[in-house]
C-alpha cells in the first residue's frame, strides 16, 4: 500500500495576524485565470466563520490549497486529494512544487495588508492517511527517503529531516528544511521587506 494522501504546510512569517478575507478574490482571481499550473481550479471554501481549520481553501480537482492556523501559527498547505500513479518522491515533488508556486503568487500580491512572507525552507510533511501509517512496514524510513529523493531529482538538493513525531490528530510528521542551491533570492527580499 502506498501513501497517496498527504499535507506540505509551509508557514508564513508576519508581525501581525492577517485578515484571510483578503485571500478571497485572490483566490476566485486565480480559479478565473487558473494560475496554479497542473491543477484545475473549481471553488473556494470560506469557513472564516468557524474555530476550526481549514480557515479557508482553494479547491483544486486533484488537491486543495489551505490556510490553517497552528501552534500559533499561520500555514499554507498544500493537501493530496486523488491517487496518482506517479512514485511517492514524484507526488510529493509535484506537491512541495506547487505549495511552492502559491506562495510565490500570493508574497507577489502588492494588495495584500500586510504583505504575505513565508518561511523560506522549512516546512511540515503530515501522512494524511492512518491505515498506511499502521501498516507500512519501515514507513518513516522510506518517507524520509522519498523526501530526499524527490529533491535530488528536482535537481535542489538539500531535504534536512529537522524531527520526526505526531501531529494532534496522531498522523506521522517531519518538518524539514530544503536548503536550494539557488533561487531563494526572492525568499530573501521578502524577508528584507518584512523587518522594513
Amino acid at each position: 500500500m502506498e501513501l497517496q494522501r498527504f499535507i506540505i504546510q509551509k508557514s508564513l512569517v508576519t508581525e501581525t495576524e492577517p485578515d484571510l478575507k483578503q485571500l478571497i478574490p485572490v483566490f476566485h482571481r486565480w480559479i478565473q485565470q487558473q494560475e496554479i499550473e497542473g491543477h484545475l481550479l473549481i471553488d473556494v471554501g470560506d469557513y472564516l466563520h468557524l474555530r476550526h481549520d481549514p480557515r479557508l481553501l482553494l479547491v483544486a480537482h486533484e488537491a486543495t490549497l489551505g490556510v490553517i492556523r497552528s501552534d500559533t501559527r499561520t500555514f499554507l498547505q498544500y493537501q493530496r486529494r486523488r491517487p496518482s500513479p506517479d512514485s511517492l518522491s514524484q507526488r510529493i515533488l509535484q506537491g512541495w512544487s506547487t505549495l511552492q508556486q502559491a506562495s510565490d503568487l500570493l508574497e507577489q500580491e502588492s494588495e495584500l495588508n500586510p504583505r504575505f512572507c513565508f518561511q523560506p525552507h522549512r516546512y511540515r510533511f503530515i501522512s494524511n492517511d492512518h491505515l498506511w501509517q499502521d501498516t507500512a512496514a519501515d514507513g518513516t524510513s522510506n518517507l524520509k527517503h522519498a523526501l530526499e529523493e524527490a529533491f535530488t531529482a528536482s535537481g535542489n538538493p538539500g531535504c534536512k529531516i529537522l524531527s520526526e513525531g505526531e501531529d494532534t490528530n496522531r498522523r506521522l510528521m517531519l518538518k524539514f528544511d530544503h536548503l536550494p542551491v539557488s533561487g531563494s533570492e526572492q525568499a530573501v527580499d521578502c524577508e528584507k521587506t518584512l523587518v522594513s
